[in-house]
């Protein structure tokens, strides 16, 4: 937050505040006037400028009462590293408003880490993030992190990216899926039974959705195909009746497993257009079906390199290699 360049020039108090009848009170006022004339926060520099007859205790002490009184807020300046900003305090941020200030620089601190921990969102942040803009030792971070843990304001969750690492987001908040590994991991381990079960039952709607196809229009090619397809929306209705998951499964966690069986050749997929009736958004329809083939294709056919989507980043080693492809494995079996 950049300081504003308001056309108006900051007060001057120094005849009004002269130290020997200085009135901590009008003090406090001057300051929240000043920041009213600079609405994006003021710094040190303009403090001290605005008030030259008040010693820095003085306005040190008028700032940390009106911290402690949330009448403003202390934050980061996002253009000017290492500089804090002064500012009016937003009223409307309920959040904000919960945590408890004491006046000290401790307290100072858990408010300039709390703003970054907010700015972070569902993503979070790492601690290695709020240390470096901030500035803060590692002790001191950690105390401060604590502190905001303890006042249920912020809380640590875990990234199934790196396991030993915690990322901080505001309690309140819903960890992202991109963090949590979303609906197919569990204490950060990956329900590889759970994809499993799910892939099957999805590949048998299909068939069964196929075989109905075929009894119905046994001399109509075009009728048993088009029959033959279900929509997303369709399948994923089917799943959550059947209480396969014990949470509530989306379109899209059924589509990234339709994914896997198209990589599989199993089924294929279309996208129509659609009405508002049957979708969501409205405009467009996956379509799903289930693919069997009247004469067993060559081995040499179904090699899956072909048709692999990380082709590109398979190599001798690393997370993608030719030894640990099950896909090719299940092939050289043939």
């Amino acid at each position: 937050m950049a300081s504003s360049h308001a056309k108006s020039e900051p007060m001057d108090t120094s005849t009004s505040l002269e130290t020997s009848d200085f009135n901590p009170v009008n003090l406090e006022s001057d300051i929240i006037q000043l920041c009213l004339q600079f609405p994006n926060g003021v710094t040190d520099k303009i403090l001290e400028n605005s008030f030259r007859n008040v010693t820095i205790q003085q306005r040190v002490s008028a700032l940390n009462r009106l911290l402690s009184l949330n009448k403003i807020d202390l934050l980061k300046s996002s253009t000017e590293q290492g500089t804090f900003l002064y500012r009016i305090r937003d009223t409307t941020n309920v959040s904000g408003s919960s945590i408890t200030i004491g006046g000290g620089a401790t307290d100072q601190m858990e408010r300039v880490v709390y703003q970054l921990v907010k700015e972070s969102g569902t993503l979070g942040i790492w601690m290695r993030d709020i240390r470096t803009k901030t500035k803060l030792s590692q002790t001191i971070l950690n105390k401060t992190l604590k502190s905001l843990e303890s006042k249920k304001l912020i809380k640590a969750v875990k990234s199934v990216h790196a396991s030993k690492k915690k990322v901080y987001m505001l309690y309140e908040m819903t960890p992202d899926p991109s963090i949590t590994g979303g609906t197919w991991y569990s204490d950060h381990e990956f329900e590889a039974e759970f994809v499993r079960v799910l892939n099957e039952q999805c590949a048998r709607l299909l068939d069964e959705q196929l075989e109905e196809s075929i009894r119905k229009f046994p001399n109509d090619p075009f009728l048993r195909r088009t029959s033959s397809f279900m929509s997303s929306t369709d399948l994923v209705k089917l799943i959550n009746e059947m209480g396969i998951a014990t949470v509530s499964l989306t379109v899209q966690d059924i589509e990234s497993i339709l994914y896997t069986l198209i990589c599989d050749g199993k089924i294929e997929k279309t996208t129509v257009a659609a009405s508002t009736t049957n979708t969501d958004n409205g405009t467009k329809q996956n379509l799903y079906r289930s693919v069997k083939f009247m004469l067993e294709s060559s081995p040499v056919v179904r090699n899956p390199c072909g048709i692999c989507p990380v082709f590109k980043d398979c190599h001798d080693d690393g997370l993608i290699t030719p030894e640990t492809c099950i896909y090719l494995n299940k092939w050289l079996d043939f």
